[in-house]
């Protein structure tokens, strides 16, 4: 397989942009689930030494994870669908030649071995008609 030239990619391009943007909608979701599990700003008392689901930070960690887990696979694969493919990969050499041009060229010796046949059967059936 031919290498692909070295560049310097944009900072877009790399892997550092999708894993920002998921840690920054990460960091959010963590901070409100933090702020909506323990009943907001009127009520600083809650019990935080509890080791169950119903514990904020646990909560929070919990939103902080899932949020970027999720963010961070469908930015990738936004980021995937979106980049084009390097003109040489529809390039084939060898074995993976391009398709549509081997099939054409099946199709017109299809066609003439076809052509050549009906040619050799009028041939032959010309002179047994004309006896």
């Amino acid at each position: 397989m031919p290498e692909e030239p070295q560049q310097n990619r944009s900072f877009l391009e790399t892997v550092k942009a999708p894993l920002i943007f998921s840690f920054a909608l990460a960091c959010v979701a963590g901070f409100i689930t933090l702020i909506v599990s323990s009943g907001g700003s009127d009520n600083p008392d809650v019990d935080h030494d509890t080791a169950g689901v119903d514990n904020p930070i646990n909560l929070a960690l919990l939103a902080f994870g899932i949020a970027f887990i999720a963010s961070l696979l469908i930015v990738s694969m936004l980021q995937l669908a979106s980049r084009e493919n390097p003109e040489y990969l529809s390039q084939g050499a060898g074995v993976n030649r391009n398709s549509e041009e081997l099939y054409r060229k099946q199709v017109a010796e299809r066609r003439e071995k076809e052509r050549r046949r009906k040619a050799e059967e009028e041939q032959k059936g010309s002179p047994s008609e004309n006896e």
